[in-house]
């Protein structure tokens, strides 16, 4: 893609968190619903020292996660038989859903300079890879998945975009297809902190592979845009100033909770990871200037689809 940048901008900057929810540093782990007195409040500080800098939170529509990693150790050590249950204890159906916590949804929806998208429906599976939600479901189930997610955050009133990173990064085929038909317009798949830097950069990380590391790409015929994920709490400042300097998009990841059940989570957000952030972004600043278009994911869905357009009625 050519035409993703607005004019007199040579490069992007997004900041996007997985994983929100209403859970309260009281349950089992904290993933927003301290409000700005958790660690929602790092990242609003994030925010007030960068005025520029936008993010987009995905956030579970029910969110029902305990454990990240496989609890019932016996039952998780024979193949087969462990995929046909859940491996981790789970939260009772409807205990993080979103309508039933009206105080969180009133705190997201006054946030300015933050924008809701989908992070899946339940945020669990079967199995050993239990945060990777849409696995090997039928394409009737996944639209039945994306039906109830919508359902709840349309019954909570929680302002969002149609836009939608899959929990574990996960995107199957199939899943892409019931996007495009529930109207989401973009997908966050691709996660990749580790290939090298280049114009013609291509995702092996997690998620969809094959696509642009560093720029959206149009996918099923070019009805679902894909904005990738490059940087995270691990990446090096080279590695920005390189993704910037080939005129690409600066997609930096977080997850907003640090530790959940003993497991560490690189890239949550803590007060260091939001300080490393701090002086990246103002050396970026002062580096480039108003060269940067900081944007979020569904800025950049916006203006891309409204360039398409613009290409076809021009060839109409």
């Amino acid at each position: 893609m050519t035409d993703w940048l607005p004019a007199g901008k040579k490069a992007a900057i997004c900041f996007s968190i997985d994983d929100i929810h209403p859970a309260k540093s009281t349950d089992y782990y904290e993933a927003g619903g301290d409000l700005d007195q958790g660690s929602l409040g790092l990242v609003k500080w994030l925010l007030d020292r960068h005025p520029k800098l936008k993010v987009t939170l995905f956030t579970t529509a029910d969110w029902r996660q305990i454990s990240p990693v496989p609890t019932r150790k016996a039952l998780a050590a024979i193949p087969g038989l462990r995929d046909k249950f859940y491996l981790a204890g789970r939260w009772k159906k409807g205990s993080m859903q979103l309508d039933r916590h009206p105080r969180f949804v009133e705190f997201l929806n006054a946030w300015d300079r933050a924008e809701i998208a989908f992070h899946g429906l339940y945020h669990t599976h079967k199995g050993l890879k239990i945060p990777v939600e849409f696995q090997n479901q039928s394409e009737k189930k996944f639209s039945w998945m994306l039906d109830e997610m919508i359902r709840i955050f349309e019954q909570a009133k929680l302002q969002h975009v149609k836009g939608i990173c899959p929990p574990g990064w996960n995107a199957p085929d199939s899943l892409l297809n019931q996007l495009v038909a529930h109207g989401i317009r973009y997908v966050n798949s691709a996660r990749d902190i580790f290939t090298e830097i280049s114009s013609d950069a291509i995702t092996n990380m997690s998620g969809i592979k094959g696509v642009p590391l560093i720029y959206p790409k149009f996918l099923k015929n070019d009805q679902l845009l894909h904005i990738p994920a490059n940087f995270q709490a691990t990446s090096t400042p080279e590695r920005a100033k390189q993704i910037l300097e080939n005129g690409g998009l600066l997609s930096i990841k977080a997850h907003i909770v640090k530790t959940a059940m003993g497991f560490t989570i690189l890239d949550g957000v803590d007060q260091l990871y939001m300080n490393y952030l701090d002086v990246l972004l103002g050396s970026l600043e002062n580096e480039y200037g108003d060269s940067l278009w900081w944007t979020s994911m569904g800025e950049i869905t916006d203006y891309t689809f409204a360039q398409k357009s613009k290409v076809k009625e021009v060839a109409a």
